[in-house]
């Protein structure tokens, strides 16, 4: 990839604010260090974009989206 992350994805990293996202994830673009934050009890998970929208992604985003969708809905369940 080597561009600029998408914020969609990022905004939801645990690391946006440490170094090994400034020094890895963001330099090299894959996602690598994603770390799903922990949401306040009041914050809904991020949604999917719809299928047509997702698909139409680089690769690498949606297989980071669909891991955020994934982590989340595993956390929310383990919590009900």
């Amino acid at each position: 990839m080597n561009g600029m992350p998408n914020q969609a994805i990022c905004v939801w990293c645990a690391n946006r604010q440490q170094e090994v996202c400034v020094t890895r994830c963001q330099q090299e673009g894959c996602y690598r260090y994603l770390e799903p934050a922990p949401l306040a009890s009041w914050e809904l998970p991020p949604e999917l974009p719809r299928f047509r929208d997702l698909i139409g992604l680089p690769a690498i985003e949606r297989l980071a989206l669909i891991y955020l969708a994934a982590v989340y809905e595993r956390r929310e369940a383990q919590r009900g």
